[in-house]
């Protein structure tokens, strides 16, 4: 039977409460004690409080104070937590079919949308789409890697994806961030993750701008799986994160991911010299962009 997490909390509560009204007891008791081996019984007439007794008093009023306002500090942290989570998975799930959108995603290792991924059948637009999105958690680490290191050498040299779970924590760190975040692209019939699409450098005010970076699993390219969930993750960017642009940085070799961003709306804007340096060089990439066309700001 699993207990939740306010069982665990209140369990706790009443073992430190229990704690320490032993402590405060046995000080008080062991006071008494000592008085009255010396042959002066502490609570007849004539008693008066000693310091002990203030301590242990101190002890047991101010010890649950402290706990409560430690564990009122957990569940505030967790529910604002929750609504973190809540506001970011909310529309991911079900996919575009069924009227919802992805909630935000991460960065790649590298911040570029350089990938060999670009899918050549996208789902039609009468058909339930064959893919969610979800955001990347702790457990996706073996499924994770797996994709990555059996990508390794597709991916290269235009992208590098976390590869080890050291790299793969950091990268999980990243998307807890605000402007960060990270979505693995599924199958909608059995779950597993066969992309992932990441909104990396995030920014608001005036700009309400991001960078794309995604990559692929090798067995699963050319079937439109990628363009699927890069088509949600802009329909989310535009409908509830409330970005404005999108940027892609790719390399001009790499014609699959061109492709790829192409089929889903960016336009080519230009090239950008000596941009990133990847693979040991600083290298050219053309950049492509995606305009929301609505005219207010927020």
């Amino acid at each position: 039977m699993r207990i939740s997490h306010s069982a665990h909390l209140t369990i706790a509560y009443a073992l430190l409460t229990g704690a320490m009204a032993s402590i405060c007891y046995g000080l008080i008791a062991w006071h008494a004690t000592a008085f009255d081996m010396q042959g002066v019984w502490l609570y007849d007439n004539g008693w008066r409080p000693h310091p002990v007794h203030f301590i242990a008093l101190g002890i047991g009023v101010a010890a649950p104070v402290v706990w409560d306002i430690f564990v009122l500090a957990l569940v505030a942290g967790e529910r604002r937590y929750d609504a973190k989570q809540r506001a970011r998975e909310r529309g991911v799930n079900a996919g575009p079919a069924a009227g919802d959108r992805p909630r935000r995603s991460d960065e790649a290792e590298t911040g570029h949308a350089g990938e060999r991924g670009a899918e050549s059948a996208p789902a039609g637009d009468c058909q339930p789409s064959p893919t969610f999105v979800r955001p990347v958690n702790a457990a996706d680490q073996r499924e994770f890697l797996a994709l990555t290191q059996g990508s390794r050498d597709f991916h290269a040299p235009w992208i590098k994806a976390p590869l080890t779970p050291y790299t793969f924590k950091a990268y999980l760190r990243r998307t807890a961030r605000d402007d960060y975040a990270g979505f693995a692209i599924c199958l909608r019939e059995s779950g597993e993750v066969v992309g992932i699409v990441n909104l990396n450098n995030i920014l608001g005010g005036g700009l309400r701008s991001a960078v794309v970076a995604y990559f692929a699993a090798k067995q699963h390219s050319g079937k439109g799986y990628m363009r699927d969930g890069l088509r949600q993750l802009k329909a989310h960017a535009f409908d509830e994160l409330r970005l404005h642009r999108l940027e892609a940085n790719i390399q001009p070799g790499n014609t699959a991911s061109i492709a790829l961003v192409r089929s889903c709306g960016f336009v080519r804007e230009g090239l950008s010299q000596r941009f990133l340096y990847i693979d040991g060089a600083w290298r050219d990439h053309e950049r492509w962009a995606a305009v929301d066309d609505r005219e207010e700001l927020r």
